[in-house]
């Protein structure tokens, strides 16, 4: 005989709470005795209450210096191990890192001063044989997503503009410094993905006008920017190392695009930002078009130089996932207003 399986159940127990008032105009709910022994409260202990827009009150417990502290052991990490790490808690909201190791090398030192460096807010404020202490000098309160939105969009704009110039007009100078600027781009994305999580977290901020859905597109929209930024910076490396004349037809044809993709650019933040649908379906009809002109670059075949038509597979590929990327921030923005479009009902 087959027994069938025995049943486990998995309860989630709802707690009800009768309202009481005491005065005039105070409504009072008491707190499950379970939930405040878990978190610490107590008599005096701050709560932060969120409102969602479908009524529900979020209580979240107020974090303490101490619930933002980590010891992190980093062993014989090095390299991009040990930065992946270090970008992790910088993201995570951690206001104070101690990183340890019973041994830790010369290499190891170097790998955590060249990401501090390259983080908006951490510091180091104390550095041991085997200990660096990181402490995050920037408010969760400082972070405006959208400021530094824009201030990506501008700067991906003019990645843009200085790799093409810089390809067509063999440049190698304006190349270096559009390759240097990259990281400008990646510090940025990285606030922005951090004031996100600390949305998550819950009560960390307090920016009455940026809900957890805008925050989440973005993130996003930084993400899809960033990336926009790598293919600037592909294409200033063929700058860079490549000694190729460009056919003057191509280079034609690139100087002709540069413009148009920072303005769907400029567009496409802007529509996100004023959750403009139309504007940004507008946005992704235009990219569809633009396509087909990367499409005709990579299948012109004139020339037997097999670099020049490398330089213009790369180009050409670059281009389309930059379409690809301004297309995704076009559909953000859709989603943003379909999302908020409950609040003027």
């Amino acid at each position: 005989m087959i027994k069938a399986p025995t049943k486990i159940e998995s309860r989630i127990f709802m707690e009800t709470r009768k309202v009481q008032r005491t005065g005039k105009s105070t409504f009072i709910v008491s707190l499950p005795k379970s939930w405040a022994t878990k978190n610490g409260i107590q008599a005096g202990s701050i709560i932060y209450i969120d409102q969602s827009d479908n009524g529900a009150i979020i209580l979240t417990p107020d974090r303490s210096d101490r619930d933002l502290n980590l010891i992190l052991d980093i062993g014989d990490k090095s390299g991009e191990p040990l930065i992946r790490d270090l970008i992790g808690c910088y993201v995570s909201g951690y206001r104070t890192v101690e990183v340890v190791s019973s041994r830790m090398s010369s290499v190891q030192k170097k790998d955590v001063h060249q990401i501090v460096q390259k983080l908006i807010g951490p510091e180091i404020l104390e550095e041991t044989g085997n200990k660096i202490i990181i402490h995050d000098l920037l408010s969760s309160d400082e972070l405006q997503a959208e400021r530094a939105l824009r201030r990506i969009r501008t700067m991906v704009k003019s990645m843009i503009q200085d790799s093409i110039n810089a390809l067509v007009e063999g440049d190698r100078e304006i190349a270096m410094d559009v390759l240097q600027r990259d990281d400008d781009v990646d510090r940025l994305n990285l606030l922005i993905l951090k004031q996100f999580i600390e949305i998550l977290r819950g009560g960390a901020i307090k920016q009455d006008s940026l809900d957890p859905i805008t925050a989440f597109c973005y993130t996003q929209a930084a993400s899809n920017l960033e990336r926009v930024a790598d293919h600037a910076y592909t294409i200033a490396q063929v700058a860079e190392r490549w000694e190729v004349a460009l056919p003057e037809a191509m280079a034609m044809e690139l100087k002709r695009l540069e413009p148009i993709l920072e303005g769907l650019i400029d567009k496409s933040i802007s529509a996100l930002i004023k959750q403009n649908s139309d504007e940004a379906n507008e946005i992704i009809s235009q990219t569809a078009e633009i396509r087909t002109l990367a499409l005709q670059m990579a299948n012109s075949t004139k020339g037997n130089d097999n670099q020049e038509m490398m330089v213009k597979l790369v180009v050409s590929s670059s281009i389309e996932r930059i379409l690809d990327y301004i297309n995704n921030i076009g559909e953000l923005s859709i989603n943003l207003k379909q999302a908020h479009a409950s609040k003027g009902k």
